[in-house]
């Protein structure tokens, strides 16, 4: 993946025009005030976690920003979606995806926070995200950790294959013909909130279906009989988080 580049404010009024929105499409895609956009797009300063929001939105619609200046439409078929908000729209490609091709989601956990830790404008759990998918999708996942728990008990199905997998990428996810590598964060930055790079790639989608259907038969069930989770952890993650996004703003949370 290419080193992170924050678009300025021209590129995002040519990013815009590319998709022929308005300020107010643009301001509702990122969950932002209008008045964000216009100041942005005259050169103001503001803040990064709120650019990110904004070039995530871009991303996620196929819109490149290039160091250059310029903005094109990728062609590449990978969409990034970063920033506070990267989650939910990330969650929300998904029931857009099934809709064209149902083929059920598929994911491989490999960190707790990834299904523990509130995301989000709305600070949810990817885990409350999967229970919600759950009511209209088929969802199937595997915990690549058997310290991993799950904070309820889940109305989809989850089974424990430990994996030695040593690397940057957290978790995986497939879905009709798109696989989703998630990233915690990048370190060289201080945001909160994990990124997710999306590949529209038929075979790689296929290949890797195939590996969750090898994996799937000799991965054992997870009971919640057997992990359980700290007293009210999910509330007092969700007080944490409420007062991390008050507190840390200058740190871009």
């Amino acid at each position: 993946m290419a080193d992170f580049y924050l678009m300025t404010g021209a590129q995002c009024r040519m990013a815009r025009s590319l998709l022929k929105w308005s300020r107010e499409k643009l301001a509702e895609e990122a969950n932002v005030a209008r008045g964000t956009i216009r100041i942005f797009e005259d050169d103001t300063p503001v803040r990064e976690s709120i650019v990110m929001d904004i070039q995530g939105v871009f991303d996620a619609h196929g819109v490149e920003c290039n160091l250059d200046g310029s903005v094109k439409p990728r062609s590449d078929n990978i969409k990034d979606f970063r920033g506070v908000g990267g989650c939910d729209r990330f969650f929300a490609n998904i029931e857009k995806m099934h809709k064209e091709k149902n083929t059920g989601l598929v994911c491989r956990i490999g960190r707790q926070e990834m299904l523990s830790k509130a995301t989000g404008r709305n600070g949810l759990t990817n885990f409350e995200r999967l229970e919600n998918l759950s009511k209209t999708i088929s969802v199937r996942c595997l915990l690549a950790d058997p310290k991993i728990y799950l904070p309820g008990k889940p109305s989809f199905e989850v089974r424990i294959h430990p994996e030695a997998r040593s690397s940057v990428i957290s978790s995986e996810f497939a879905y009709g013909e798109e696989v989703t590598f998630a990233i915690e964060q990048d370190p060289r930055l201080s945001f909160c909130h994990p990124a997710y790079i999306v590949i529209e790639h038929p075979n790689l989608a296929k290949k890797v279906f195939d590996t969750f259907e090898k994996h799937w038969p000799e991965a054992q069930p997870y009971t919640t009989t057997t992990y359980k989770k700290p007293a009210s952890s999910l509330d007092h993650r969700r007080a944490i988080f409420a007062d991390d996004v008050e507190a840390k703003q200058p740190a871009y949370c």
